[in-house]
């Protein structure tokens, strides 16, 4: 009988310990799922927010580009021109040359066939 008594006495505590460590586990669980929820959604701005930069970045860059294109299809019409004087003929080429290198470098290309400029991520406008 006194074993008996013995063995519910240590089921009882066994018992209230689990119920201590119970809510301390629940407790530690709760946090942890907290963590892992704001890891996610910091995680989640960090690529809203890169691609609204780049958003904005692409149209700024089509806002400055697309008024320029006019200014290098006259640029292309006059290095196409028939003229007798190669220092002329030199100068428009090399500025034709630096104002496509430097229109390339904000990430477009010409295409020769269709004369349009194009960067997918520029946009309509």
């Amino acid at each position: 009988m006194e074993e008996e008594t013995k063995a519910n006495e240590e089921i009882k505590n066994e018992g209230e310990e689990k119920n201590v460590v119970n809510p301390k586990q629940q407790e530690l669980d709760e946090l942890n799922d907290r963590y892992k929820r704001l890891l996610a959604e910091f995680e989640n701005y960090k690529k809203r927010s890169a691609k609204e930069r780049e958003s904005l970045y692409n149209s700024l860059v089509a806002d400055i580009v697309t008024p320029m294109l006019p200014v290098l299809d006259n640029l292309e019409k006059a290095a196409e021109a028939n003229t007798e004087d190669t220092a002329y003929k030199e100068g428009i080429n090399l500025v034709l040359k630096q104002f496509r290198d430097v229109l390339n470098s904000l990430g477009g290309n010409r295409s020769r066939r269709t004369k349009l400029w194009s960067r997918s991520s520029w946009g309509s406008k």
